[in-house]
């Protein structure tokens, strides 16, 4: 008899987690006006500094979030999609498709060996499961009428 909880971990790029904080940086100075090194003492009123001090905390916990909380979850009857505060809840009757991607759109995966799950009227979702092929198992195994491609 399976399971009733399947866990999988996300995969992660190390180079994927490094850029998040970079990113926040460099978005969080273009919001504040930033045109130079950041400084506190740079004349800005405090209302301006707290709302930098904000931008700038969200900015970096929000990555930090995500790289540690993305995972996958199988239950009897759902595969469970987490990745920091996003959450998708998908039917397993409704997925019909598996197939191998590379694709760079923003997705609840940390790295770029990621899955395609197509699911429901036109619907998909990249993932990147640390254990692809027992990811792979777990999901025919619930869902046996489910097409695999490309691999």
């Amino acid at each position: 008899m399976a399971q009733t909880r399947a866990f999988f971990p996300s995969r992660v790029d190390s180079w994927l987690v490094a850029i998040g904080p970079l990113a926040a940086l460099t978005a969080t100075t273009a919001v504040a006006g930033i045109t130079g090194p950041l400084v506190l003492n740079s004349g800005a009123t405090p209302p301006v500094l707290a709302l930098v001090a904000v931008i700038l905390a969200c900015a970096l916990v929000l990555p930090l979030w995500v790289a540690l909380d993305t995972n996958y979850t199988f239950t009897a009857e759902e595969l469970l999609v987490r990745s920091g505060p996003f959450r998708w809840r998908i039917a397993l009757g409704d997925v019909c498709e598996v197939s191998p991607s590379r694709s760079w759109i923003s997705s609840p995966a940390l790295s770029l060996d990621r899955l395609c799950i197509r699911y429901g009227a036109g619907r998909s979702v990249l993932v990147s499961p640390r254990e692809k092929q027992r990811f792979i198992d777990t999901l025919l195994q619930r869902c046996p009428s489910v097409l695999v491609t490309g691999f």
